[in-house]
Protein backbone atom coordinates (compact mmCIF):
# COMPACT_ATOMS: atom_id res chain seq x y z
CA UNK A 1 0.00 0.00 0.00
CA UNK A 2 2.62 2.34 0.93
CA UNK A 3 4.71 0.98 -2.43
CA UNK A 4 1.48 2.18 -4.40
CA UNK A 5 0.83 5.58 -2.82
CA UNK A 6 4.37 6.40 -3.03
CA UNK A 7 4.25 5.83 -7.18
CA UNK A 8 1.06 7.97 -7.16
CA UNK A 9 3.13 10.61 -5.57
CA UNK A 10 5.89 10.67 -7.49
CA UNK A 11 3.53 10.55 -11.02
CA UNK A 12 1.85 13.62 -9.73
CA UNK A 13 5.16 15.33 -8.91
CA UNK A 14 6.47 14.31 -12.72
CA UNK A 15 3.60 15.83 -14.11
CA UNK A 16 5.17 19.53 -13.00
CA UNK A 17 8.90 18.16 -13.73
CA UNK A 18 7.91 17.81 -17.83
CA UNK A 19 6.94 20.19 -20.23
CA UNK A 20 3.50 20.65 -20.93
CA UNK A 21 2.28 18.76 -24.09
CA UNK A 22 -1.12 19.20 -25.37
CA UNK A 23 -0.50 17.15 -28.53
CA UNK A 24 -1.19 19.54 -31.54
CA UNK A 25 1.84 21.47 -33.05
CA UNK A 26 0.16 24.50 -32.71
CA UNK A 27 -0.88 24.89 -29.52
CA UNK A 28 2.22 23.17 -28.08
CA UNK A 29 4.53 26.03 -30.27
CA UNK A 30 6.68 28.54 -27.97
CA UNK A 31 4.11 31.68 -27.39
CA UNK A 32 6.90 33.92 -28.83
CA UNK A 33 7.79 31.96 -31.92
CA UNK A 34 4.06 31.58 -32.73
CA UNK A 35 3.80 35.68 -31.93
CA UNK A 36 6.73 35.85 -34.49
CA UNK A 37 5.55 34.09 -37.13
CA UNK A 38 2.07 35.59 -37.15
CA UNK A 39 3.33 39.06 -36.81
CA UNK A 40 5.64 38.37 -39.77
CA UNK A 41 2.25 37.00 -42.35
CA UNK A 42 0.55 40.52 -41.21
CA UNK A 43 3.52 43.12 -41.60
CA UNK A 44 3.72 40.99 -45.23
CA UNK A 45 0.35 42.03 -46.11
CA UNK A 46 0.40 45.70 -45.34
CA UNK A 47 3.83 45.70 -47.15
CA UNK A 48 2.58 43.92 -50.52
CA UNK A 49 -1.04 45.88 -50.05
CA UNK A 50 -2.22 43.22 -52.29
CA UNK A 51 -6.09 42.02 -52.54
CA UNK A 52 -5.55 38.74 -53.31
CA UNK A 53 -2.73 38.10 -50.92
CA UNK A 54 -4.83 39.50 -48.05
CA UNK A 55 -7.69 37.27 -48.08
CA UNK A 56 -5.87 34.33 -48.82
CA UNK A 57 -3.77 34.98 -45.57
CA UNK A 58 -7.48 35.67 -43.81
CA UNK A 59 -8.51 32.11 -44.55
CA UNK A 60 -4.83 30.56 -43.87
CA UNK A 61 -5.95 32.09 -40.15
CA UNK A 62 -8.81 30.12 -40.36
CA UNK A 63 -7.36 27.38 -41.48
CA UNK A 64 -4.83 27.08 -39.08
CA UNK A 65 -7.68 27.79 -36.41
CA UNK A 66 -9.22 24.29 -37.27
CA UNK A 67 -5.58 22.59 -37.72
CA UNK A 68 -5.51 23.66 -34.01
CA UNK A 69 -9.06 22.58 -32.78
CA UNK A 70 -9.99 26.06 -32.21
CA UNK A 71 -12.08 26.41 -35.03
CA UNK A 72 -15.44 27.37 -33.01
CA UNK A 73 -14.33 29.35 -30.56
CA UNK A 74 -12.67 31.50 -33.62
CA UNK A 75 -15.24 31.65 -35.85
CA UNK A 76 -17.60 32.70 -33.19
CA UNK A 77 -15.44 36.13 -32.35
CA UNK A 78 -13.77 36.46 -36.34
CA UNK A 79 -16.83 36.60 -38.33
CA UNK A 80 -18.23 39.52 -35.71
CA UNK A 81 -14.91 41.37 -36.99
CA UNK A 82 -15.50 40.45 -40.33
CA UNK A 83 -19.42 41.43 -40.26
CA UNK A 84 -18.98 44.97 -38.74
CA UNK A 85 -15.96 46.16 -38.88
CA UNK A 86 -14.48 44.65 -42.30
CA UNK A 87 -17.70 45.14 -43.70
CA UNK A 88 -18.32 49.00 -42.56
CA UNK A 89 -14.58 49.78 -43.63
CA UNK A 90 -15.32 48.34 -46.74
CA UNK A 91 -18.41 50.51 -47.91
CA UNK A 92 -17.10 53.69 -46.06
CA UNK A 93 -13.70 53.17 -48.49
CA UNK A 94 -16.02 52.18 -51.30
CA UNK A 95 -18.46 55.38 -51.03
CA UNK A 96 -16.09 58.64 -50.66
CA UNK A 97 -12.86 57.48 -52.36
CA UNK A 98 -12.68 60.10 -55.25
CA UNK A 99 -11.69 58.27 -58.73
CA UNK A 100 -11.51 59.00 -62.25
CA UNK A 101 -15.15 56.85 -63.04
CA UNK A 102 -18.06 57.12 -61.41
CA UNK A 103 -20.04 53.87 -61.03
CA UNK A 104 -23.23 55.22 -59.02
CA UNK A 105 -23.96 58.00 -57.48
CA UNK A 106 -26.47 59.50 -54.87
CA UNK A 107 -25.86 62.53 -52.96
CA UNK A 108 -22.09 62.95 -51.17
CA UNK A 109 -21.59 59.11 -52.09
CA UNK A 110 -20.18 58.10 -55.27
CA UNK A 111 -18.56 54.79 -55.98
CA UNK A 112 -16.11 54.78 -58.02
CA UNK A 113 -13.55 51.69 -59.19
CA UNK A 114 -10.57 53.23 -57.01
CA UNK A 115 -12.74 53.47 -54.04
CA UNK A 116 -14.18 49.59 -54.20
CA UNK A 117 -10.42 48.68 -55.11
CA UNK A 118 -9.40 50.68 -51.70
CA UNK A 119 -12.44 49.41 -49.53
CA UNK A 120 -11.85 46.05 -50.52
CA UNK A 121 -7.98 45.60 -49.85
CA UNK A 122 -8.99 47.74 -46.51
CA UNK A 123 -11.53 44.33 -45.28
CA UNK A 124 -8.88 42.51 -46.63
CA UNK A 125 -5.88 43.76 -44.40
CA UNK A 126 -8.08 44.20 -41.09
CA UNK A 127 -9.35 40.58 -41.48
CA UNK A 128 -5.62 39.23 -41.98
CA UNK A 129 -4.48 41.37 -38.81
CA UNK A 130 -7.89 40.27 -36.78
CA UNK A 131 -7.31 36.66 -37.69
CA UNK A 132 -3.48 36.96 -36.23
CA UNK A 133 -4.35 38.15 -33.37
CA UNK A 134 -7.64 36.14 -32.86
CA UNK A 135 -5.76 32.72 -33.57
CA UNK A 136 -3.07 34.00 -31.22
CA UNK A 137 -5.49 34.49 -28.25
CA UNK A 138 -7.33 31.23 -29.11
CA UNK A 139 -4.19 28.86 -29.25
CA UNK A 140 -2.05 30.32 -26.24
CA UNK A 141 -2.39 30.18 -22.67
CA UNK A 142 -1.81 33.26 -21.40
CA UNK A 143 0.32 32.16 -18.52
CA UNK A 144 2.50 30.27 -20.86
CA UNK A 145 3.16 33.64 -22.77
CA UNK A 146 3.68 35.07 -18.99
CA UNK A 147 6.15 32.29 -18.13
CA UNK A 148 8.14 32.94 -21.50
CA UNK A 149 8.30 36.55 -20.89
CA UNK A 150 9.26 36.11 -17.78
CA UNK A 151 12.33 33.79 -19.19
CA UNK A 152 13.26 36.80 -21.22
CA UNK A 153 13.92 39.09 -18.53
CA UNK A 154 10.23 40.67 -17.83
CA UNK A 155 9.69 41.44 -14.15
CA UNK A 156 7.55 39.06 -12.32
CA UNK A 157 5.41 41.84 -11.29
CA UNK A 158 4.19 43.23 -14.26
CA UNK A 159 3.94 39.35 -15.65
CA UNK A 160 1.24 38.89 -12.87
CA UNK A 161 -0.43 42.41 -13.71
CA UNK A 162 -0.51 41.07 -17.54
CA UNK A 163 -1.74 37.50 -16.53
CA UNK A 164 -3.90 39.43 -14.27
CA UNK A 165 -5.94 41.67 -16.24
CA UNK A 166 -6.50 39.02 -19.13
CA UNK A 167 -7.84 36.79 -15.65
CA UNK A 168 -10.00 39.14 -14.86
CA UNK A 169 -11.85 40.08 -18.03
CA UNK A 170 -12.55 35.71 -18.18
CA UNK A 171 -14.09 35.94 -14.22
CA UNK A 172 -16.13 39.18 -14.74
CA UNK A 173 -17.92 37.08 -17.87
CA UNK A 174 -18.18 34.20 -16.18
CA UNK A 175 -19.62 35.99 -13.36
CA UNK A 176 -21.73 37.70 -15.24
CA UNK A 177 -23.46 35.01 -16.68
CA UNK A 178 -24.24 33.49 -13.64
CA UNK A 179 -26.31 36.49 -12.55
CA UNK A 180 -27.86 36.61 -15.90
CA UNK A 181 -28.62 33.13 -14.69
CA UNK A 182 -29.84 33.69 -11.70
CA UNK A 183 -32.12 36.80 -12.85
CA UNK A 184 -33.59 34.37 -15.64
CA UNK A 185 -34.35 32.27 -12.63
CA UNK A 186 -36.38 34.75 -10.98
CA UNK A 187 -38.53 35.20 -13.69
CA UNK A 188 -36.88 38.53 -15.29
CA UNK A 189 -36.70 38.88 -18.95
CA UNK A 190 -33.14 38.64 -20.04
CA UNK A 191 -33.92 38.08 -23.48
CA UNK A 192 -35.03 40.23 -26.64
CA UNK A 193 -34.39 43.18 -28.05
CA UNK A 194 -31.26 45.99 -27.24
CA UNK A 195 -33.33 47.88 -24.40
CA UNK A 196 -35.03 44.25 -22.80
CA UNK A 197 -31.02 43.68 -22.87
CA UNK A 198 -30.02 46.96 -21.28
CA UNK A 199 -32.68 46.80 -18.18
CA UNK A 200 -31.29 43.40 -17.49
CA UNK A 201 -27.84 44.06 -17.87
CA UNK A 202 -27.45 47.43 -16.06
CA UNK A 203 -28.37 46.15 -12.52
CA UNK A 204 -25.92 43.61 -12.58
CA UNK A 205 -23.03 45.86 -12.76
CA UNK A 206 -23.22 46.45 -9.23
CA UNK A 207 -22.59 43.17 -7.74
CA UNK A 208 -20.42 42.73 -10.65
CA UNK A 209 -18.41 45.58 -9.84
CA UNK A 210 -18.39 44.61 -6.17
CA UNK A 211 -17.36 41.05 -6.75
CA UNK A 212 -14.03 42.28 -8.82
CA UNK A 213 -12.90 44.36 -5.95
CA UNK A 214 -13.42 41.42 -3.41
CA UNK A 215 -11.76 39.07 -5.94
CA UNK A 216 -8.65 41.69 -6.33
CA UNK A 217 -8.40 41.83 -2.96
CA UNK A 218 -8.35 37.78 -2.09
CA UNK A 219 -6.01 37.55 -4.67
CA UNK A 220 -3.20 40.74 -3.07
CA UNK A 221 -3.96 38.60 0.33
CA UNK A 222 -2.99 35.42 -1.63
CA UNK A 223 -0.11 36.68 -3.05
CA UNK A 224 1.37 38.22 0.01
CA UNK A 225 1.18 35.19 1.61
CA UNK A 226 3.01 33.26 -1.32
CA UNK A 227 5.70 36.18 -0.58
CA UNK A 228 5.75 37.39 -3.84
CA UNK A 229 7.14 40.85 -3.04
CA UNK A 230 10.24 38.90 -1.91
CA UNK A 231 13.50 40.18 -3.79
CA UNK A 232 14.61 36.71 -4.31
CA UNK A 233 14.21 34.69 -7.65
CA UNK A 234 10.88 32.93 -8.11
CA UNK A 235 9.95 29.71 -9.27
CA UNK A 236 7.40 28.26 -11.23
CA UNK A 237 5.21 24.84 -11.25
CA UNK A 238 5.32 25.52 -15.17
CA UNK A 239 8.02 23.92 -17.86
CA UNK A 240 7.67 24.24 -21.81
CA UNK A 241 9.42 22.35 -24.05
CA UNK A 242 12.63 23.70 -25.64
CA UNK A 243 11.39 25.19 -29.69
CA UNK A 244 12.75 22.44 -31.72
CA UNK A 245 15.51 22.90 -34.08
CA UNK A 246 12.44 23.08 -37.41
CA UNK A 247 10.43 25.52 -35.49
CA UNK A 248 13.32 27.83 -35.05
CA UNK A 249 13.97 27.36 -39.10
CA UNK A 250 10.51 28.73 -39.98
CA UNK A 251 11.08 31.60 -37.60
CA UNK A 252 14.27 32.22 -39.14
CA UNK A 253 12.54 32.27 -42.66
CA UNK A 254 9.68 33.82 -42.57
CA UNK A 255 12.12 36.84 -40.32
CA UNK A 256 14.51 36.54 -43.29
CA UNK A 257 11.61 37.20 -46.15
CA UNK A 258 10.04 39.87 -44.47
CA UNK A 259 13.28 41.66 -44.11
CA UNK A 260 13.98 40.94 -47.90
CA UNK A 261 10.47 42.39 -48.45
CA UNK A 262 10.92 45.34 -46.53
CA UNK A 263 13.99 45.61 -49.00
CA UNK A 264 12.51 45.38 -52.04
CA UNK A 265 9.35 47.74 -51.15
CA UNK A 266 12.04 49.94 -50.55
CA UNK A 267 13.73 49.58 -53.46
CA UNK A 268 10.80 49.95 -55.44
CA UNK A 269 9.57 53.27 -53.71
CA UNK A 270 13.09 54.85 -54.63
CA UNK A 271 13.11 53.58 -58.16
Amino acid sequence: MREEMNRLDWSFTDTFLRPRIKGNVLLDMNPMSKANILASLTVSAFILFDIVYAFILSGVMVLLAACAGRLRSFVSVYWKIVVFFASLLFLVRAAFTNGSEVLFQLGGIHVTPEGIHLGLISAGLVMAFSGAFILFIKTTEMEELVWVLEQKGMSHTFSYIVLSAFQTIIDLGKSAQTIMDSQKCRGIETEGGMMTRAKAFIPILGPLVLGAISNAEEKTIAMDARAFSSPTKHTSLMLLKEPPLAEKLVVWALDLALLALIAWRIYTWIG
